[in-house]
C-alpha cells in the first residue's frame, strides 16, 4: 500500500501551511494499492521526534477503502475523527518546540469498519484495531520550528 501527498516527497519538508502556527491545514494525502479485503482505512499522524514521547497529532477510522486522497477540504464523511495527544479532537498540525522534527503519514488498511465513535483516544483506536490491519503504507515529512522565507 502506498501513501504521497502532491504537496512534499518522502523525507521532505512538509508545506509550512501545514502546521498550528500558520493554516493548520492538512496537507493533501494520496492512497493507492489498498488490498482486496479491505473494509476501511484509518489515517494516523505522528511527531516522530517528541521529547514527550508518541506524540499522535491527527488520527482518523473508517474511512471507505476506495478513498484516494484526503485532505482539509476532502475527508470522507464516513470517517470518525479521534483525540489527538493533547486532548482535542481534529487535525492538530505540527508545532516543534525546536529544531526539525519528523512527522509519519501511517495509513492502514483494516477487514473491519472499528465500532469506535468520534473522540476516540490513541489507545482506544489502537486496541480496537488489533488484529484488523491487512497492509499500511507511510509518509514521513520534517517541519522546522520556523519557517522557511520561501515556503508555503
Amino acid at each position: 500500500m502506498e501513501l504521497t501527498s502532491p504537496t512534499f516527497e518522502e523525507g521532505g519538508r512538509m508545506p509550512w501551511s501545514a502546521t498550528a502556527p500558520n493554516e493548520n491545514r492538512l496537507p493533501a494525502l494520496e492512497i493507492r494499492d489498498v488490498p482486496e479485503g479491505a473494509r476501511s482505512l484509518a489515517l494516523i499522524l505522528e511527531d516522530l521526534d517528541s521529547p514527550l514521547g508518541e506524540v499522535t497529532h491527527w488520527l482518523v477510522w473508517n474511512l471507505p477503502p476506495d478513498t484516494v486522497r484526503v485532505d482539509a477540504l476532502n475527508l470522507p464523511e464516513q470517517g470518525r475523527v479521534g483525540m489527538d495527544s493533547f486532548g482535542k479532537i481534529g487535525y492538530l498540525g505540527p508545532v516543534p518546540p525546536e529544531g526539525v522534527h519528523h512527522y509519519r503519514f501511517r495509513v492502514l488498511a483494516l477487514d473491519a469498519e472499528l465500532e469506535l465513535e468520534s473522540g476516540g483516544t490513541r489507545s482506544q483506536f489502537d486496541q480496537a484495531a488489533a488484529g484488523h490491519v491487512l497492509d499500511e503504507g507511510e509518509l514521513t515529512g520534517m517541519i522546522e520550528r520556523s519557517p522557511p522565507e520561501t515556503d508555503t
